[in-house]
């Protein structure tokens, strides 16, 4: 069964800033096959939602039901619920992912 993606309004701020970066320091070309390793990404997470690792750092607290995959350099932080999965996080591997997080939750979104 496939799960329809819904990508959260947090989270588009996320790819936006991905995108801009992206297109600011490697050009338009780099962009679009990077926009299209995201599409092919998102995807597959609604065809096999289980297929992504279980996020280490939101386990410890207890929440099993977020997923990871890997675009590059970023990891797109998911939830799967029933027959939807919703799209957190899009997320630098370069950054610290705990620190961001408590800064997401400091900020209520």
């Amino acid at each position: 069964m496939t799960h329809k993606v819904k990508v959260l309004d947090y989270a588009k701020i996320d790819y936006r800033e991905i995108k801009k970066w992206l297109r600011m320091k490697f050009g338009e070309h780099v962009w679009t096959e990077v926009e299209a390793d995201f599409k092919k990404i998102l995807t597959q997470i609604g065809e096999m939602p289980f297929a992504g690792l279980i996020v280490e750092e939101v386990s410890e607290l207890g929440l099993t039901d977020y997923r990871q995959r890997l675009v590059g350099q970023t990891r797109i932080i998911y939830q799967v619920k029933e027959h939807d999965v919703y799209v957190h996080m899009f997320v630098d591997t370069s950054r610290d992912f705990s620190t961001m997080l408590n800064q997401r939750l400091i900020q209520g979104i």
